[in-house]
């Protein structure tokens, strides 16, 4: 599609469904990811597939870096053989990556020196009509330049929003997923706190969950999944205990959360519900739940 080559970096789970979105728009695309199979999936798909970030920045006019968190984006951009040794005057670099607004804007900073634009275009759901490409962009940056790269973002999702300066994108991100994933938690926990509350006063699991179900508020029983008809077994693994880290997350780096709270912090927003949610200690205040629980869990 037209002249614009795009260079794509991280082909995990949400990565590779953009990058496969620009080869159905008919852009040319290299990608590089570190896993072999992604790679050779974009191949198949007529993609050309380098071998290092470096090669991709110099075979791009505009480079998509899609990885996990700001030490990743690090390492992409400037480490060995990264974008930075093989990027030139004029080129842009969108970050994807769900990380802090503020190494956005030190990009931005560093890059402008160089002559290279950024921007941040954050992504979120799936388009169910358009092969799960993201379902909404959120994007910051210069709009100039956002605007010389609108064909691009057309090409990876649905709804587009230009939000501003470089970083409002990460903002929206983080506001956006800060509050559905705490309210997720909160449903989560208030559904355990009362089947805690039920089997302390000796009520059967399955019988609450039927009842929960159809009763006033059963729209948020059935937000986790849960409805009359189920067996034990399955509503035991849909309301088993939470507290691990998301998919895909590993021990050692940064969850998007943690960036979130660090903007809310810094802009000084009190978060009272969210901390309490972070900080409770469902193991023991839940007792008599998690004591069932560990009859089902391995």
């Amino acid at each position: 599609m037209g002249d614009i080559k795009v260079g794509f970096i991280g082909l995990g789970n949400m990565g590779i469904r953009m990058a496969k979105s620009l080869v159905r728009a008919g852009f040319s695309l290299t990608v590089y990811d570190l896993k072999q199979e992604p790679v050779d999936e974009m191949k198949a798909l007529g993609a050309a597939c380098a071998s290092s970030s470096r090669e991709v920045a110099e075979a791009s006019d505009v480079i998509i870096s899609m990885v996990w968190d700001v030490p990743e984006t690090e390492g992409v951009i400037f480490g060995k053989d990264g974008v930075w040794q093989g990027i030139r005057k004029g080129k842009t670099i969108i970050i994807s990556s769900s990380i802090s607004p503020e190494y956005c804007r030190k990009l931005y900073a560093r890059a402008k020196e160089r002559g290279v634009r950024v921007i941040d275009c954050c992504a979120t759901g799936r388009d169910p009509l358009n092969d799960n490409r993201p379902m909404t962009l959120m994007i910051g940056g210069d709009e100039d330049a956002v605007k010389q790269c609108w064909p691009v973002f057309e090409a990876l999702g649905k709804n587009i929003f230009y939000l501003g300066g470089i970083g409002a994108g990460q903002a929206y991100k983080l506001v956006n997923n800060m509050t559905g994933r705490h309210l997720g938690t909160a449903i989560h926990e208030c559904l355990i706190e009362g089947l805690n509350f039920g089997l302390k006063a000796g009520l059967d699991l399955q019988k609450m969950i039927e009842v929960m179900s159809v009763g006033a508020y059963g729209r948020h029983i059935q937000y986790l999944g849960l409805k009359a008809g189920l067996d034990s077994q399955k509503i035991i693994e849909i309301i088993r205990a939470p507290g691990a880290k998301p998919a895909g997350s590993v021990a050692h780096r940064t969850d998007e959360l943690d960036y979130a709270k660090e903007m809310a912090e810094a802009v000084g927003a009190k978060m009272p519900i969210c901390r309490l949610i972070d900080e409770l200690d469902a193991a023991s205040t839940y007792d008599a739940y998690y004591a069932l629980m560990k009859q089902y869990m391995p």
